[in-house]
């Protein structure tokens, strides 16, 4: 392992998640829009399922919290352009295609997730 793919050991953890409340018809509110700051990465429940909220130039993405590598958490990952990388192998993931980097090789599940009237809301359907 090299280094710069080394999980930094004195990093702050990563918040617990928070259980987003049901909105009806499958689709889960998840907050106001502007309480999230741009490249962030926020640990959420929805209906049970650990996922991570991205939001990156304005656009706002879910995906499950773990990788499909060794199943370590996202939440703790690192933003890069249009990526979210896992800190403990360095595997990326696509945040359009869900396409992997190694050592990672399976994609990662997409979530639908969406902007209205000032919301941020998550369906747990693949988009």
């Amino acid at each position: 392992m090299s280094a710069d793919t080394e999980p930094d050991m004195f990093a702050a953890p990563a918040p617990e998640p928070v259980e987003a409340p049901d909105a009806g018809e499958g689709v889960y509110d998840c907050g106001a829009s502007e309480q999230f700051a741009e490249d962030s990465i926020t640990p959420l429940i929805v209906a049970g399922t650990e996922i991570v909220l991205i939001k990156q130039e304005g656009e706002f993405y879910a995906l499950p919290d773990q990788c499909t590598h060794q199943r370590y958490p996202l939440s703790d990952g690192e933003m890069l352009p249009g990526k979210i990388r896992c800190v403990h192998h360095g595997a990326t993931f696509d945040l359009e295609t869900g396409r992997p980097t190694l050592p990672a090789v399976k994609k990662i599940q997409l979530f639908t997730a969406f902007q209205r009237d000032g919301r941020v809301f998550v369906s747990l359907q693949e988009r």
